[in-house]
């Protein structure tokens, strides 16, 4: 057989050298009859020194004995008429490792079963990688699908959910069973059905690779939760299997705060309005009404025949007149009191504090206040008083107190102005919105008075354990509005 196959074909050599996989010629016990080029490259051995050797024999690198074992039987498998595939780790499992899949195959001649045996490998190693690639990148997208912090749904291009992770499912109280199979539309909220889907057929359409949406959804228990959905079109390995994903970000806390804040903002602009009626309303009652008095009177001081007029008469035009001024003083005092620009916040306080102590004298006022001058900016001292002012206004109107503490402290970069009574207390909410509903609509907007100038303003109180009203404002900080001290 030997000298057959080198003498009647000495072609046969050319032949297999221009075959790409690796080839080798057995005789009917397994011996290396003929090896290609590609087999000796990957032996790494010269045809001399492999040919005449059984096959599990040939110097495979780093070939174990139960590999050898292996392929030993699936020669004596091919000499007996069968195929058999096997797969070799041609060296030690490192970076460089190969693999090769071998095929034997018998080749039945025209006197016996089996003639030869052609062996016929094909390196897997690439196809191996990918394989094991692919393994990973479905490992790594598992653990980020159901890890997620965000939530993710699969869909069909017919809108049908095909998968959820829990936190998509948390964040609508449904199972995953619960929501295979089900239109993405059923958990939409009504009202954004339609935009969500026009832009869900613009996207599987192709008219766009990828759209961000707003949008409503619907909880299992029929309340509505926000969320902020990124869609895409996934092609996949094989284009007619494509299917949607989605992010899904829930944003119910931030919509609730814009609502919150919008709703704030629009009740402080009606207590702006209200203030404003106030003080129109008693410049109406007051000073106005007193101005046309004395335009009467003096009308008919003017009238009267010369001689006429008496002592008394200009004596009560000139006590009206008196009493005009002071009312006007006041009115502007609490607009914005006169003494705060040159003498600063403590003296202001304390000026106010007596005018407030003899229109309260019921309430005891105890002032603890740092001496500032032109220390403390004036945007700051501002807004520190109209804080002082709007504590004693919720002390005389709501706190049914007898006492109250004022302290102000300038240190360091900041100032400190405390307002505590000993009155009622109240159930303290935990939004500044609730305060606002409430009706407190003063110390909401005390809280962004400070909020304005980078400081904050905190309450502390319990029913029955009195009120703490606490600002801290930065002295000529540059911090931003809403910065903390």
């Amino acid at each position: 057989m030997d000298s057959t196959l080198t003498s009647s074909t000495p072609w046969l050599g050319e032949v297999l050298d221009a075959i790409e996989p690796a080839i080798g010629l057995l005789d009917q016990r397994g011996r290396l009859l003929r090896a290609n080029r590609t087999l000796l490259e990957t032996t790494g051995a010269a045809a001399a020194a492999v040919e005449g050797l059984p096959f599990w024999s040939i110097p495979w690198p780093a070939l174990s004995r139960q590999q050898r074992q292996r392929l030993k039987q699936a020669v004596g498998r091919a000499a007996k008429g069968q195929v058999v595939k096997e797969e070799l780790d041609l060296d030690g499992g490192d970076q460089s490792a190969r693999s090769l899949e071998i095929t034997v195959r018998p080749l039945p001649g025209e006197t016996a079963p089996v003639q030869l045996i052609v062996v016929e490998g094909r390196d897997a190693t690439a196809y191996k990688q990918t394989i094991r690639a692919l393994h990973e990148s479905e490992a790594r997208f598992k653990t980020v699908f159901e890890a997620a912090g965000i939530g993710i749904v699969l869909k069909g291009l017919d809108g049908t959910l095909l998968a959820s992770n829990a936190f998509f499912q948390t964040m609508l109280g449904y199972s995953a069973a619960e929501l295979a199979g089900r239109d993405y539309l059923s958990i939409t909220y009504p009202g954004d059905r339609l935009e969500s889907r026009r832009q869900f057929r613009d996207l599987v359409a192709g008219k766009r690779s990828s759209y961000t949406l707003e949008k409503r959804y619907l909880h299992k228990d029929s309340q509505i939760v926000w969320g902020r959905i990124t869609t895409s079109v996934v092609r996949g390995v094989t284009p007619n299997a494509p299917f949607v994903i989605g992010m899904v970000e829930n944003i119910s806390a931030q919509k609730t705060a814009e609502a919150d804040l919008a709703e704030l903002r629009r009740r402080l602009m009606q207590g702006r309005e209200m203030e404003a009626r106030r003080i129109a309303q008693d410049l109406h009652d007051g000073p106005l009404q007193e101005i046309i008095a004395l335009s009467y009177q003096v009308q008919e001081v003017a009238g009267a025949p010369p001689g006429d007029v008496g002592h008394e008469q200009l004596h009560a035009i000139e006590t009206a007149l008196q009493d005009l001024a002071r009312s006007l003083r006041t009115l502007c005092g609490e607009l914005r009191p006169p003494t705060l620009a040159p003498f600063g916040l403590q003296r202001t306080i304390q000026s106010h504090a007596e005018a407030f102590r003899a229109a309260h004298p019921e309430l005891t006022v105890t002032l603890d206040l740092t001496r500032d001058g032109q220390r403390l900016p004036e945007e700051e001292r501002t807004i520190l008083f109209r804080i002082y002012q709007e504590a004693l206004n919720n002390v005389v109107r709501h706190s049914k107190a007898n006492a109250v503490m004022v302290r102000f402290r300038l240190g360091g970069r900041r100032a400190l102005l405390e307002v505590q009574d000993n009155g009622a207390g109240f159930d303290l909410p935990g939004h500044w919105i609730d305060l606002a509903r409430k009706g407190h609509l003063g110390l909401v907007g005390a809280m962004e008075r400070a909020r304005d100038i980078g400081g904050r303003m905190r309450i502390k109180t319990a029913p029955g354990q009195g009120t703490l009203i606490q600002a801290v404002v930065p002295i000529g900080a540059p911090d931003g509005p809403g910065a903390k001290p």
